[in-house]
């Protein structure tokens, strides 16, 4: 199967260069509110004495630097947290469950430190989401596993898969589904022998990079925004827009996460027949 990828692909443009364009814009703002004297880009640009068309592209290649910067620090944050409070996808849509936030088989104090130090990070996203999320019953509208017929159906698919191509006779002598990375095994499969779900899941991945990018970029507008709420520059409505708009994008970052490891496994599920005995 030839694949051909453009330069610049999708989400080069909204993983990377929308989230960084974005952030910078967001940076200029505040600093003209908490710090009235900051210069922004086009005022270092003008500086600099470059015209208006030659600022676009520093711009560009600092934005897109940015949203690379700002992908890894989503990556270890935002993401992380969804699969210490969820689990992954690819294993709650199976029915294999969560351990809990602050459950850890190795170094169980240091890990407590710093699952504790992202929940506060992430703060509006952590608090909503215990509260709507876990507590109250939100978590089923973007996080809910397949019915009991799907799961069964794939489970089988993916388990002899492992078998007959995996070559692994007994795949749980292993571990537990739960501390095993099947998924990654199913999903390259379903790229190799299912080209018509692929266009699919790349968009998916798209979204869900872009998505988990704004989820971070409005948790750190949310910080300089309580600043500024306590020293009177901006009314607190502001503070709690901020922090519906972080726990929104968190759930359509899951939601998406959710929908690339269904589509791979459903890939996977109808792409896969058993050879015959």
């Amino acid at each position: 199967m030839e694949l051909k990828q453009n330069p610049f692909s999708l989400y080069d443009f909204l993983g990377y260069f929308t989230p960084g364009a974005i952030l910078l814009y967001i940076a200029g703002y505040f600093g003209k509110i908490i710090w009235p004297g900051a210069p922004t880009f086009h005022d270092v640009a003008a500086q600099a004495g470059l015209e208006k068309a030659e600022a676009y592209v520093p711009f560009v290649l600092f934005a897109y630097a940015i949203g690379h910067l700002l992908s890894f620090v989503s990556s270890v944050t935002i993401e992380r947290y969804s699969i210490w409070a969820m689990g992954y996808p690819s294993k709650y849509l199976l029915g294999v469950s969560q351990a809990g936030y602050f459950h850890s088989d190795r170094h169980p104090a240091v890990r407590a430190v710093i699952r504790s130090a992202v929940f506060a990070l992430i703060l509006p996203i952590s608090l909503m989401d215990l509260v709507l999320g876990r507590l109250l019953g939100m978590r089923d509208l973007y996080a809910k596993p397949l019915d009991d017929l799907l799961i069964q159906i794939i489970r089988e698919k993916v388990y002899k898969l492992i078998q007959v191509v995996g070559g692994v006779e007994n795949p749980a002598q292993h571990g537990k589904a739960y501390g095993t990375d099947f998924f990654r095994f199913a999903y390259h499969y379903a790229v190799e022998n299912a080209p018509h779900h692929l266009p699919k899941m790349q968009n998916y991945v798209a979204l869900f990079g872009f998505l988990r990018n704004m989820s971070l970029i409005v948790v750190i507008a949310f910080w300089p925004t309580a600043y500024a709420v306590v020293k009177g520059l901006v009314a607190w409505p502001a503070l709690l827009a901020l922090a519906v708009v972080s726990y929104l994008c968190f759930m359509a970052f899951v939601k998406f996460y959710r929908r690339f490891c269904l589509e791979a496994l459903m890939a996977t599920a109808v792409s896969y027949n058993r050879p015959a005995t």
